[in-house]
């Protein structure tokens, strides 16, 4: 897992680091401190070729002007036009080592990584983003380092979501029982079983859910809890991701099932060895978290912080919460958001 995270000159974050991350990482703050930044520099970092062409749509609204697309969203990846550069760093386990340098100039942004060999620094090809006068990206990758899933904040086609849960049911049928345990003690205990179909007259195949009654019912009928929760578990046990980035974690879920989502994520999480980074507007989600952590075993969980600085509004600064930082916060009421 990652166990160091450093940003420098990324977006409108100048230089902060967290350590100590955890299995489960909560990123937390004010509007417009950078935790959707964070995101998107592990999709830099970590992403397949497909993940870093729909980069700008991802996680932020854009103009249809393919030209802003392109060259508005690569160019303010960097922090400072004078300077042009941009470093992203995390180390632990397969990512050890391993860091990240930019420079977004004449219509291409250039990613490399400085690798050691025979004690000097050589920058192997990381990743190329070209763009004509159009707007029109051509992605060149040289690598993935790890395998990463992103589920932003707009829920999946229900198609794409039934898809996934039709790659997991005939391969491994254990993770199908998991998942439809998971949905039921979390989301919907009336749950019986998730069927992959089509019946005469629809289209597409789509998961139907039994509730004890007849007909099943489509799972986009149960509500957008269901379907977001539906939804990161099928990307868990389908795709098997190393990382997976989820934006706004808490969208569709009502508050007083965050903790049991909580804590079958976090199980899920370790079963299947995933690491999670993801983030928040809700102080209950956060509450729920911390909770469902404290009841498990080890420390899985970490609050990843972004302020601004008090004597300088325009810099950011980042710290990492364990468990009892986070109670101390709760029993003091501190403002968390």
């Amino acid at each position: 897992m990652i166990s160091t995270l450093e940003l420098k000159q990324f977006r409108g974050l100048e230089h902060i680091e967290f350590e100590n991350l955890g299995r489960a990482n909560l990123i937390i703050g004010g509007n417009n401190t950078g935790k959707t930044s964070i995101l998107e520099s592990l999709v830099l970092l970590y992403g397949n070729e497909n993940q870093l062409r729909n980069l700008p749509q991802t996680f932020r609204k854009q103009p249809h002007e393919a030209m802003d697309q392109g060259i508005g969203f690569w160019r303010s990846l960097v922090m400072n036009e004078s300077t042009l550069e941009l470093s992203i760093k995390a180390n632990g386990g397969y990512a050890t080592g391993s860091s990240l340098q930019g420079l977004v100039e004449n219509g291409t942004a250039q990613f490399v990584d400085p690798v050691k060999s025979r004690d000097v620094f050589e920058l192997e090809p990381h990743a190329t983003v070209s763009f004509d006068s159009d707007g029109h990206l051509e992605i060149h990758r040289a690598r993935v380092r790890t395998k990463l899933s992103i589920v932003p904040t707009k829920q999946a086609d229900p198609g794409d979501i039934s898809e996934l849960f039709n790659q997991i049911a005939p391969l491994n049928p254990e993770n199908e029982i998991k998942l439809e345990k998971l949905l039921r003690k979390s989301i919907e205990p009336r749950l019986r079983r998730l069927r992959y179909a089509r019946p005469q007259g629809t289209n597409p195949h789509l998961v139907y859910v039994d509730l004890g009654n007849s007909p099943m019912l489509p799972f986009t009928q149960l509500g957008q809890a269901f379907a977001r929760t539906l939804e990161i578990y099928c990307e868990i046990f389908a795709n098997r991701p190393k990382i997976l980035l989820i934006d706004e974690i808490e969208n569709g879920l009502y508050y007083e099932g965050m903790e049991d989502f909580w804590k079958g994520l976090m199980a899920v999480l370790e079963d299947q060895d995933v690491q999670l980074f993801a983030t928040t507007h809700s102080r209950e989600c956060m509450e729920a978290a911390h909770k469902a952590a404290a009841s498990m075993e080890g420390d899985p969980l970490r609050f990843l912080r972004l302020d601004r600085r008090v004597d300088d509004p325009g810099k950011i600064v980042a710290t990492t919460f364990g468990k009892d930082e986070m109670q101390t916060a709760i029993e003091f009421n501190r403002e968390m958001r």
